[in-house]
């Protein structure tokens, strides 16, 4: 734009001069072009200009590591004609090993139908997100330029190469967690133990048949069962090719106790040492843990569980767990 703004002040002080040593109508005719030309070209630029909107979309929305996908920009403008020249400023970043990657992007002759691609790196898992920093659009000529809306930012769910790998085997009986069997699975006087009551028991838990033959109020209640719920944990992190092979590893485990419908628990701390548990039954809940994990930046050294045994007790004491490395994992009472 500088080069254009020069040879346009250039072009300009020479039909002046000319006009100067010459008083013609052909002097009179360029000066009078030269000057009505930027706002000619800024009149039917402007339409573009004031309508031209931004949109990032991530092909495909999921991948896994390595393989191939591409970040587009689509531009929308209700002008039929053309933008002469779009310039963009992006940042492409791995939000888990915070690796950014900054561009520029020119585009000329510019048109509804025609969206930009831009390769992404998939080297390493993360949530890989693009977003434009800032974006501008000149008119015909070149002499003048206008601010365009930033979009939102795009993002693409790099997974990792879940690991070929068996499910842990479960000791029976312990567990993280327990659960009341359900009322409406629960035959009359099935699964439930009888105590003394308590202030603030409710009155419908009475058992009036007991209570009148015991000459005392008895309470009935449900029993819980115990729902064994093997704990994977992780040390989230260590440098991008640890971090790979640790995700390789826990998405293998992971979908090996789904395929024996095994709920599971995935526990570890974020940079700040703060506890993240995800509780994993099905492919969504999965998925979602995943992207808690791959979503907020991993350090290269980081807080570790070992030093949080309190975090590794369930409500009965010791939990089984597998404790997840780079290397593979190791059952753990």
């Amino acid at each position: 734009m500088v080069l254009r703004r020069v040879l346009y002040g250039l072009t300009l002080l020479g039909v002046l001069l000319f006009h100067i040593t010459n008083d013609n109508y052909l002097g009179q005719f360029l000066l009078a072009l030269c000057l009505a030309l930027p706002l000619l070209s800024l009149a039917l630029s402007l339409p573009g200009l004031l309508g031209c909107r931004l949109e990032l979309s991530a092909l495909p929305a999921a991948l896994e590591r390595g393989e191939e996908g591409r970040w587009q920009v689509s531009i929308r403008t209700p002008s039929a004609l053309p933008l002469a020249r779009l310039a963009l400023r992006l940042t492409s970043e791995n939000l888990l090993t915070g690796e950014k990657d900054r561009m520029r992007m020119t585009l000329s002759g510019v048109t509804r139908r025609r969206p930009a691609k831009l390769a992404v790196s998939t080297a390493h898992c993360g949530l890989l997100e693009l977003r434009v920093d800032r974006a501008w659009a000149c008119d015909h000529l070149g002499l003048f330029s206008l601010p365009i809306p930033l979009p939102s930012p795009a993002r693409m769910v790099c997974r990792p190469i879940p690991a070929l790998t068996e499910p842990p085997r479960v000791p029976e009986g312990q567990g993280a967690r327990t659960s009341p069997v359900s009322a409406s699975r629960a035959g009359p006087g099935e699964d439930y133990d009888l105590r003394d009551y308590r202030p603030g028991d409710p009155m419908r838990s009475v058992h009036w048949k007991l209570s009148s033959k015991w000459d005392e109020l008895i309470v009935r209640e449900r029993s819980e069962t115990l729902v064994p719920l093997p704990l994977l944990t992780l040390d989230r992190f260590g440098p991008p090719e640890a971090l790979d092979k640790l995700l390789d590893r826990l998405a293998g485990l992971s979908r090996a106790l789904l395929d024996v419908q095994r709920p599971h628990g995935v526990l570890w701390l974020d940079r700040d040492g703060q506890p993240q548990l995800r509780v994993v039954s099905d492919e969504k809940q999965f998925n979602d843990c995943l992207l808690d994990l791959l979503g907020s930046f991993a350090p290269l050294r980081g807080p570790s569980l070992e030093e949080h045994p309190e975090l590794l007790r369930g409500p009965d004491g010791p939990v089984f767990r597998v404790h997840v490395s780079p290397e593979g994992g190791d059952g753990h009472d």
